[in-house]
Order: structure tokens, then C-alpha cells, then sequence
């Protein structure tokens, strides 16, 4: 580890990793109330953060960091979806301005309040993670379920003080910041991992902060479309990436666009392949974290191949 490294403030929460001067990931410790990375950039006349965690008191904690850092206020919070690993934090930064897609800013207020009900409404919800645990089939998966359990467990702890915090701004395809010191572009090429995942892109220092469009080393999560996803992955693979920030994982490269994207075809062809057996996790992937995720997104594809085979059936229906 370098002396500027060593030099950065740390949390219980997450790793900070310096990417280029002002430019931060805040990459999570699992199990801890994070669970979805996050980011800080230092725009020079103002600080955004990217993401804000799944509780309040990691988001507290990123706000800590990200102003001791930067020496400034958080200005600006950036939403890449709508999923609570990455907004439940937005409470804690009350004079900053969010900013967030006007689909994910629909999804947020359409389900984002329900959702806070139901972790309000069950506090026992953690201990079901008790008898999977117990027959987890293997150590990775164990490990991976202990880490799940006390994500909602930290989540759980913090329940009184959840709040639905939706975004102040919205975009569609596109919003640039000008700061004094960087610009920062928003981007958003449709839905993939979600119905709408927008991401944040620094073209002079090469680095984007790609929300759960790209995991890294991690299986990701099916909540959208795989052929959009894919779609999506072919256009930021165009870009100039020398450095990426994933949803879940280690700091990456654009190498780990290309693995996303072909792990979601060696899973449609998988599925394609065998429709009703068991299948294990393929070699290429038998280390990723997250292996539990595996076994859902065999039945995400499977879902999704019975849907196209009714609408062929129905387009090759005689009139």
C-alpha cells in the first residue's frame, strides 16, 4: 500500500482507494450495511458522491469521509437505480441536491416507501437467513449467505431512522456537471440490470463509476433485460474506460465489461441448452463472489425463455 493510501480516512463501512487526485471509490466490507459500492469526486467547486449505501449510518460515514477528503460539502448525490443498496444513504445528505433518472426516480417512489414498510414491519426477516445457512451446500455459498444475513441486519438495526429521500433532478439520456476543476458526465443508455442504471464518466481521467452494470469478480443480479444489458455493455466498452468502479467488487478495468457481458451469454446458452436440470456454476465463474446469485439467474433465464417460446407461439398462431 502506498503512503497516499495509507494516508486516506477509513471507516468500519468501506475501503477508500484513491483512483486519481480528487477521484475516490469507497469500496464496501462485507456485512457491514453498505453492500453496494459507492463513489466520491471532488469537482473542484463542489463534491459529489455517487451512491449512498444501504444504511444511514454507512451513508454517515461516506458523507464523513467524502467531506474530510474534499474539504467541502457534499453538493451533488447521484442514484444509478433504484435499489436500496445504493439509495437508502440518501436521507443522510439533506442539503445536497440528488440526481438520479426520471424512470429510476418513478421506481423509487412507486416501490421505495412500500419497501421501507415492509423492513420496518419485520424486524425478524434476518433470522430466515438461519436454516439457509444451515444447508448451504457448500463453504462459499455459507459465507455468502452470513454476509447477505447481516447486510439486513445492519439494515435492521437501522430502521427507525429510514426515510424515503427521492431525487431532486432527473435526466434521460444525459447530464454534464462543469466544475472548476473536472467535468462529469451522466449517462444513461436504457435499462439493463434494472429498467433504468445510469452511470457517471470522467473522459479526461478514464474512469467510470458503472453502478450494477458491471460487477466485478461478482455474479451480478437480474432485475431488467439481458439483451438490453448486453446492448448496454457493447456501448460502454466504446468508451474510453481505463478504470472502472462496479456496483459490487474490486476497482476494475474495462476487461470486466467483457466478462459481465459474456457471462450473460454463457448463461442464455446454458439455459438455452439444458430447460429443466440442474446446472453448477461454470469454472470460468467458480470463484466470483456472490455464488448464491447463480442459482436465481438460472431461473431468470429460464423465466425469460418460456416467455419468448408463448410469444413465438402466439406470432406463429394461424389467423
Amino acid at each position: 500500500m502506498s503512503s497516499a493510501q495509507e494516508a486516506l480516512p477509513t471507516s468500519p463501512y468501506f475501503t477508500l482507494e484513491c483512483l486519481a487526485d480528487g477521484v475516490y471509490a469507497a469500496i464496501i466490507a462485507p456485512g457491514m450495511g453498505a453492500w453496494g459500492n459507492a463513489g466520491i469526486l471532488n469537482l473542484g467547486d463542489a463534491t459529489l458522491v455517487f451512491d449512498t449505501f444501504l444504511t444511514p449510518g454507512a451513508a454517515r460515514d461516506l458523507r464523513r469521509v467524502a467531506e474530510q477528503v474534499t474539504g467541502q460539502p457534499v453538493r451533488y448525490v447521484v442514484n444509478s437505480h433504484y435499489h436500496m443498496d445504493h439509495i437508502h444513504g440518501n436521507q443522510v445528505f439533506e442539503n445536497a441536491v440528488i440526481l438520479a433518472t426520471e424512470r429510476t426516480r418513478e421506481l423509487l417512489a412507486d416501490r421505495g416507501a412500500e419497501l421501507i414498510a415492509q423492513v420496518k414491519a419485520h424486524p425478524e426477516y434476518p433470522d430466515s437467513f438461519d436454516e439457509l445457512i444451515q444447508q448451504a451446500p457448500d463453504e462459499a455459498r455459507r459465507r455468502d449467505l452470513v454476509d447477505t444475513q447481516r447486510e439486513y441486519r445492519a439494515l435492521n438495526d437501522d430502521r427507525g431512522e429510514l426515510t424515503l429521500r427521492l431525487p431532486d433532478i432527473t435526466f434521460e439520456q444525459s447530464l454534464t456537471l462543469h466544475g472548476s476543476q473536472r467535468t462529469a458526465q451522466l449517462l444513461c443508455y436504457g435499462g439493463g440490470h434494472t429498467p433504468s442504471d445510469a452511470f457517471l464518466y470522467l473522459p479526461a481521467e478514464r474512469i467510470a463509476f458503472l453502478g450494477d452494470l458491471v460487477s466485478v469478480q461478482t455474479h451480478p443480479s437480474f432485475y431488467g433485460d439481458a439483451d438490453a444489458w448486453m446492448g448496454i455493455l457493447d456501448r460502454l466498452a466504446q468508451l474510453d474506460i481505463q478504470r472502472l468502479v462496479p456496483g459490487h467488487g474490486a476497482v476494475g478495468t474495462s476487461a470486466d465489461i467483457r466478462a459481465v457481458r459474456q457471462y450473460i451469454a454463457d448463461l442464455a446458452a446454458l439455459t438455452a441448452a439444458d430447460t429443466a436440470g440442474a446446472i453448477g456454476i461454470p469454472a470460468a465463474y467458480a470463484d466470483w463472489a456472490a455464488p448464491t446469485t447463480f442459482d436465481d439467474n438460472i431461473g431468470y433465464f429460464r423465466q425469460r425463455q418460456q416467455v419468448q417460446q408463448v410469444q413465438q407461439e402466439t406470432v406463429n398462431q394461424p389467423s
